[in-house]
């Protein structure tokens, strides 16, 4: 009997927001994989029946080559490149369950850096290349915060080449400049992301409409290559509701109730799809959308000016947008803390560690794949 996921694939392109191999493999194949800081500290704190860390082999690894890279650049501390090593690293084990992109987010300390991102980028590229020269890097794709920075940084990256998402998302505003520089992906929030870190913290106003009304935005515009990738989900109601938007990202739990949920019979049914099918019925009905004095005319004003942009984006729902962007960039800078944390701690065994961690045939505890050590 077809499940809620298996109807869902026919509906949308279904990605999973996990760095766990396992979840990939069973639910899976899946066309992206989705990640950032968060997802990452939570598998990389995940122990063994012993109370070992599921991945100390991976972080160790990270760590040492990690300590090869940092004296040969200026640009990134020790902790920061060891996390981005161990993101590449857990990302890579994702791989072989997808058929698309590996998303990696850059680090939310620089999201008011333009340039500082894209270098920081350009070191997860090469992650990528020194740990597995033989994956496809034109599969990864960059998840970048969706500040004036960000959006520009992506802008230079899409014109190196360089696959991007604007993650974090919550406004058309930053909807046409992620268009405008040619992002790959927008990422709209559909809940605020404290509600992932907070029990007691319900979003009371889901952006469902805005994901649908910036699936209609972007489709309206010609020679548009952006596509919407909905995240930040907290029910199979929503994703549900979701269907037929370009991508949806879902997480460990809610693949797993919906792949435990029968299509035939399910309570939601009437609300499938609800989602695109509003928004079309306001574009039609309104008619606004591609005018030049309405909606799309006012947003094509506004990626040309950085100060008018600024203005729109602080004034988008009375400043609730911009809230709940630098809601998400710190905590997601606390989470890049509590990465860099684990790293401090690995630094410190690795002071008294006696001997090579790559020795033998390369393979580690449990046939996980050592890192690949840097050859002078």
């Amino acid at each position: 009997m077809a499940s809620l996921l298996d109807h869902l694939r026919t509906l949308s392109s279904v990605d999973c927001d996990t760095l766990d191999a396992e979840v990939a493999s069973k639910l899976g194949p899946f066309i992206n994989c989705t990640s950032n800081q968060a997802i990452a500290y939570a598998e990389l704190s995940r122990v063994d029946s012993s109370g070992k860390p599921l991945y100390q082999q991976l972080i160790t690894e990270a760590l040492e080559v990690a300590h090869w890279q940092f004296g040969k650049q200026t640009d990134a501390t020790l902790e920061e490149l060891a996390v981005e090593l161990m993101m590449v690293g857990l990302s890579l084990r994702i791989a072989p369950h997808t058929t698309g992109y590996l998303h990696v987010q850059t680090n939310p300390k620089l999201a008011y850096s333009t340039q500082k991102t894209v270098k920081n980028t350009e070191r997860i590229i090469s992650h990528f290349k020194q740990l597995a020269p033989d994956f496809d890097t034109n599969r990864i794709c960059i998840k970048v915060p969706s500040t004036w920075e960000g959006l520009q940084a992506c802008r230079e990256l899409e014109k190196k080449g360089i696959a991007t998402l604007a993650t974090i998302l919550f406004s058309l505003e930053q909807t046409a400049i992620a268009a405008d520089a040619g992002c790959r992906y927008i990422a709209p929030y559909v809940n605020e992301l404290r509600v992932h870190f907070d029990s007691s913290y319900t979003d009371l106003s889901p952006a469902l409409p805005f994901t649908g009304a910036a699936q209609t935005y972007l489709d309206s515009l010609q020679g548009n290559r952006t596509q919407v990738l909905a995240a930040s989900l907290t029910s199979i109601e929503q994703v549900m509701q979701l269907a037929g938007i370009h991508h949806i990202t879902v997480s460990p739990l809610l693949l797993t109730e919906l792949a435990a949920t029968p299509a035939a019979g399910w309570a939601g049914t009437a609300q499938i799809g609800q989602v695109i099918k509003t928004a079309a019925a306001g574009s039609a009905t309104d008619g606004k959308l591609g005018s030049e004095s309405g909606i799309r005319g006012k947003l094509e004003a506004v990626v040309q000016d950085e100060g008018f942009w600024r203005m729109a984006f602080t004034r988008a729902e009375g400043g609730r947008c911009e809230t709940k962007v630098v809601q998400a960039v710190n905590i997601f800078a606390d989470v890049q803390d509590r990465l860099e944390g684990i790293v401090r701690r690995a630094e410190g065994e690795r002071e008294g560690r006696v001997g090579g961690v790559y020795g033998g045939d390369g393979a580690g505890e449990d046939g996980e794949e050592a890192l690949k050590t840097p050859q002078e």
